[in-house]
């Protein structure tokens, strides 16, 4: 495809393309109903299953041509007919097979809702739709295709995305189709494979009819009947756009959300399992001081005397957030001098995981909390500070300062203060600890790996109403030592006002007006 501009004729109305387009995405765009279930844009196409059979011709004068939308391609002044009525008899005989074959599980399936078969079915007033069949109504028999993902071949409609994407995105002949006793065709593992690679998942998402199943999944509710959250993954640098999907304040998945610039439509396993960290981990729910239950006020008073004693040292990460990491910064110019900045590593594998196992470092540059530099691998040279007594305070952001060489035999006048999301051995140990918010209980902004700053939104509520996100205990901490009563920023709106006015690289940018790609900050 090329970035020439043509016009071409779509049933009966001009309409404008690019020159090599495919005829699918073209009519999908204009949001006329077609059925293409074996069509993916970033997948080679087969144009095998014949669904998306649409009439074509160059001149008035001559016949139409019956072409696969998937496979052909727009050229200038061409006539497209999705309703000629040739294709409309072969569409429909083809789609009445695939609903004759089906079983009649829908109210059960966990693709209702998003069914290819059932979606257009409806759309067209298929007749074929509302339909009882003879062996339909059975009783489910799931093939295991690995630790995370069921297979039911009763749903195969022979798309192959499946063995498309193992072949295309993976690079692995994981998946093949062969026959069956019953005379038809059916996907299958190769003898000794199995789908228990990092992206094995994307196969539910990226099957029309159901037949491959999340197996944690299966007792949950489905997602036509959760609420839909934008968000962003923590898991690494790279920013997987994500939709995480609740229901009463529970999250019970989470799924990829396209964007072409980061991760295509793809995510791994890992970061669909992300909130499941947070269940799993004992959250930090109160704000306590020596042991004890207190207000906010008292904490921040507590750790604001202890600031003007001593010299404070933060130890932070790129956890936080971009509005986190501004209003830390102006925190950091108030009262400290000492900061450690963690990198955390993890190993990458060349696709959407990198070896920066945090979402915003770039974000901490951009705020001038550190420079590239001075990004530590662990906390050695804090700990030699402690035993020298040149250290007597530290403020531990959302970071286990005791796996980074900190011994847990410290001075006993050495006080720590904790502002974070898991109860671990830094908050037990702390003078005073803080909870805030996790990324799923926050709305604010990343910026990945690539400078690209992407917007995350809320989708549940923290444990409880003491709960904030970071920037905002940040702004509170700078009001104690400031000593007013309010200062600009306890709204995200007025942070990032401030923002705007203060990092030149965010300029002119409002954030309401981030789209759902997100901006690039800088381009290399």
């Amino acid at each position: 495809m090329n970035n020439n501009r043509i016009n071409i004729t779509l049933n009966g109305k001009r309409v404008k393309a690019q020159e090599g387009e495919r005829l699918v995405e073209i009519i999908q765009r204009h949001d006329i109903p077609l059925p293409a279930p074996c069509y993916h844009r970033s997948l080679t196409e087969t144009g095998h299953c014949g669904l998306c059979l649409v009439g074509a011709r160059r001149k008035v004068t001559d016949k139409f041509s019956v072409v696969f939308a998937c496979t052909a391609t727009a050229k200038d002044g061409m006539e497209i007919d999705t309703e000629y009525e040739e294709v409309i008899d072969k569409r429909n005989r083809l789609l009445r097979l695939h609903l004759l074959r089906h079983p009649l599980d829908c109210s059960k399936c966990n693709k209702v809702g998003y069914c290819f078969l059932h979606k257009f079915a409806f759309q067209t007033k298929f007749p074929g739709f509302t339909r009882i069949a003879k062996d339909q109504l059975q009783d489910i028999k799931y093939k295991e295709f690995g630790q995370h993902i069921f297979f039911d071949a009763t749903k195969c409609i022979d798309c192959q995305r499946c063995i498309r994407f193992c072949r295309d995105i993976l690079d692995e002949e994981l998946l093949g189709f062969i026959g069956n006793e019953n005379g038809y065709g059916e996907v299958d593992l190769y003898p000794g494979k199995t789908l228990d690679n990092n992206y094995s998942l994307n196969l539910v998402d990226l099957c029309p009819a159901g037949a491959f199943v999340n197996r944690n999944c299966l007792y949950q509710p489905v997602e036509w009947g959760l609420i839909s959250t934008p968000s962003i993954s923590a898991e690494s640098s790279v920013g997987i756009n994500t939709y995480v999907l609740h229901k009463g304040n529970k999250i019970f998945r989470i799924k990829p959300r396209e964007n072409k610039y980061v991760n295509d439509t793809w995510m791994t396993n890992s970061a669909r399992n992300e909130h499941k960290y947070f269940e799993n981990r004992k959250r930090l729910t109160r704000i306590m001081q020596d042991g004890q239950r207190v207000h906010l006020e008292a904490a921040l008073l507590q750790i604001v005397e202890s600031f003007l004693t001593n010299e404070l040292t933060v130890v932070c990460s790129g956890n936080m957030s971009l509005e986190d990491q501004f209003v830390l910064r102006k925190l950091l110019d108030a009262m400290v001098h000492n900061v450690f900045f963690l990198r955390k590593k993890r190993d990458p594998d060349g696709f959407l995981i990198s070896d920066d196992a945090t979402p915003n470092v770039k974000g901490a540059i951009l705020n001038k909390i550190i420079t590239q530099e001075k990004i530590v691998d662990d906390l050695k040279e804090l700990n030699k500070k402690i035993q020298d007594r040149q250290c007597k305070s530290i403020l531990s952001i959302n970071e286990e300062i005791f796996s980074y060489g900190i011994p847990y035999a410290l001075p006993d006048d050495l006080k720590i203060f904790y502002i974070g999301t898991e109860n671990n051995k830094t908050s037990k140990r702390a003078t005073v600890t803080i909870p805030v918010t996790t990324v799923f209980e926050n709305t604010g902004t990343f910026i990945n790996r690539d400078w690209r700053l992407q917007k995350f939104f809320k989708a549940v509520n923290p444990p409880n109403g003491n709960i904030f996100p970071a920037w905002y205990i940040f702004s509170l901490l700078l009001n104690v030592y400031l000593e007013v009563s309010e200062n600009e920023l306890l709204w995200l709106d007025d942070v990032w006002k401030d923002m705007t006015r203060s990092v030149d690289l965010l300029a002119d940018i409002d954030f309401f007006n981030v789209n759902s790609n997100g901006i690039l900050l800088k381009n290399y």
